[in-house]
């Protein structure tokens, strides 16, 4: 019986509801178990921002002198995997997630406030930070907009810009890159992978019925 039908139609991952993070373990990680999204953080991109891509696979033919007869192909299955984004944002709980904190600035007294004022007397509190992101590695699920499938990536290696800001009309915001990497988690007497990537469909929880 075929398996590749029309009926893969049917679901297809259109929009992005939200990206959800988890920490990352460093031993990878067992998507079979469970795995959790209830309480992760959640970036969210400015529309029509966020994209998977990947190089291309690419071919060499090994030809013979005679006629220059193809005898064979080596193909490069090709690399880089990536996803991309802007997160139109930029809170200090968002920074704090990618960049190494420095100081808090607002502490003092009301006769003696040590925040900033700007030039029109409106006085400002916030956190200083490093002007290098870290590279963080985390588990990243990127559910459709209408939650009926979803892609979880094991795990990902992300970093973001410098904050940006292009026009007076669009928000401030971050660029991130998150590099998929394979998941190196193995189970079972034979070291079966779990695997890198998932692709997956929404049903009900059993017991949930």
């Amino acid at each position: 019986m075929a398996t590749l039908t029309h009926a893969m139609l049917d679901d297809l991952h259109i929009g992005n509801a939200s990206l959800a993070l988890l920490a990352y373990n460093p031993n990878g990680v067992d998507i079979t178990n469970g795995l959790s999204f209830a309480n992760a953080d959640q970036i969210f991109t400015l529309e029509g921002t966020f994209n998977l891509e990947c190089d291309d696979p690419s071919s060499t033919d090994i030809r013979i002198d005679q006629h220059q007869e193809v005898i064979d192909v080596q193909v490069d299955k090709g690399g880089n995997w990536r996803m991309t984004g802007n997160i139109p944002s930029v809170a200090k709980e968002l920074l704090a997630y990618f960049y190494t904190s420095g100081m808090e600035i607002g502490a003092g007294t009301a006769s003696s406030p040590k925040g900033v004022t700007g030039a029109e007397g409106t006085f400002y509190t916030g956190k200083g930070f490093m002007a290098t992101p870290e590279v963080i590695e985390v588990t990243v699920l990127a559910e459709s907009e209408s939650k009926n499938t979803a892609i979880l990536f094991p795990h990902v290696k992300m970093i973001v810009s410098k904050p940006k800001k292009d026009d007076n009309t669009n928000p401030a915001y971050l660029s991130f890159t998150g590099y998929i990497l394979p998941n190196p988690y193995t189970k079972g007497s034979g070291n079966e992978p779990v695997g890198d990537f998932a692709v997956l469909k929404a049903a009900s929880a059993p017991g949930s019925n």
